[in-house]
Order: C-alpha cells, then structure tokens, then sequence
C-alpha cells in the first residue's frame, strides 16, 4: 500500500517537474537560511549578492525580495515584518520560489532581542512554503539566538585588495558549536568547500550601497529616539 502510494505521489513529482520544464522553468528545491560573515568590506554583501545571481539564473520566475536595493527584486523590504508579505505576493504572481535577501540581519533581530513568533514560524517553514534566505552579518553570534537554530549554512567571507573575494563554508550547528565550547577551539574546524570570486564592476553595480547606509542611518535615529523616550519614562 505504502509502495503503490510512494509511486503515486512521486509521478506527481515527476508531472510538475515536467510541466515547468516545458515553460522552461525547474522546481525550486533550495531552502534554509545560509549566513554570511565577516567584517566590514570583507566581501559579505557581494559574496550573499553572487549566489543570489546565480539562483537567479538558474531559477527562472523565482521570487526576489530585499532590503538593500537588490538591482533585480520584485519586492523592497523595508522591516524584517515585511518578509511576511512576500509569499502571498510570489503566489499571486505564480512564482516557482521566494529568495529573501537581508543585509546585515543582527541590526533586526541581534542576540539581545527577542524575535517575534510570526517572523519564527515564517522562517521554521520555509522548506513548505518554498522559501530560500540569504542574510548577512559581521559576527555570527551577534544574531538572535532563535534565527542561529534555524540557519543551515555559515560562509566566512575576506576580501584581498578589495576585489578578490575568498568564503569558506561551514555547517552551522558545528559552526556554533565550535565558537560555544572553548575546548573545541583547540580543534581545527573544518570547513564543507571554499571558493572564491573576483568581485566586477557588474556585480558591484548589483544593489544600492547607499541605500544600505541610508537604511543603516535610519536604523541609529530610530534606537536613538527609544532611548531617550525610555529615559523620558524613567525620569
């Protein structure tokens, strides 16, 4: 019974690949979140908007949204809320898959914070919902602890002269594990693959670097405002 329904869903499988094939699309298999780290100009932003060519690329009618002006999204996030939207709006447009891009995601939900449950539960189901998000950060474990558990893929990014880009890839739970335990710290952690890219003038031209600041500027005045409403209360 089991086989003969194995078989029966499994053609159906076969039936949908089929007819995105024939209007030259494949099904979108990526999900997970993947993190890219490291500091300043060391290459996070571009190494996070390569794969998110690439994907591009070999997804066609794939869903694009993010928060730093992404040259070719159908979506501008302008809170980490705004990823709430976007699957609603990729199935009206009959799209194959969601790809979120968020660029620097510890000033959004950082390892002080505590991360509303909606924004939990939209990243716990991405796999269902056909959801891939690519995030970045200076320093891993500045993200809330919550979104580290559901992130699959820690890339290491440094960056010579400024245009050589070098990642290495590693499991996020070793990942963590590794930065948690000082007794692993004496170990060598091993990284799944490396590669490395030249960063072009075409894929600089990718995203708005200034709207990446503006955002960054808006972000200070709006804790700053917290700030001093909180001492107002406390006064």
């Amino acid at each position: 019974m089991k086989l003969a329904e194995f078989i029966k869903y499994k053609y159906v499988d076969a039936k949908y690949a089929f007819t995105l094939k024939k209007e030259g699309r494949k099904p979108f298999t990526e999900y997970g979140m993947t993190l890219y780290a490291g500091r300043q100009g060391g290459g996070k932003t571009m190494s996070l908007v390569k794969r998110a060519n690439e994907l591009r690329d070999e997804y066609t009618g794939l869903f694009i949204a993010s928060n730093f002006g992404y040259e070719f999204e159908d979506f501008s996030l302008n809170s980490f809320k705004d990823i709430l939207k976007v699957v609603e709006l990729a199935q009206l447009r009959d799209s194959i898959g969601v790809l979120v891009l968020w660029d620097e995601i510890q000033n959004d939900v950082d390892s002080f914070s505590k991360t509303p449950i909606e924004i939990l539960r939209f990243i716990t189901q991405q796999r269902k919902q056909g959801v891939k998000i690519l995030a970045t950060s200076q320093v891993f474990t500045r993200v809330s602890k919550a979104i580290r558990e559901q992130t699959y893929e820690v890339v290491e990014c440094k960056t010579l002269a400024g245009r050589w880009t070098f990642n290495r890839y590693y499991d996020a739970d070793e990942y963590e594990l590794y930065f948690d335990n000082p007794d692993k710290r004496k170990e060598r952690l091993s990284c799944k693959k490396r590669d490395n890219f030249i960063q072009t003038d075409f894929l600089r031209g990718c995203y708005d670097s200034y709207l990446v600041i503006q955002t960054l500027n808006e972000k200070v005045k709006q804790e700053d405002k917290k700030q001093v409403i909180a001492i107002g209360v406390e006064v």
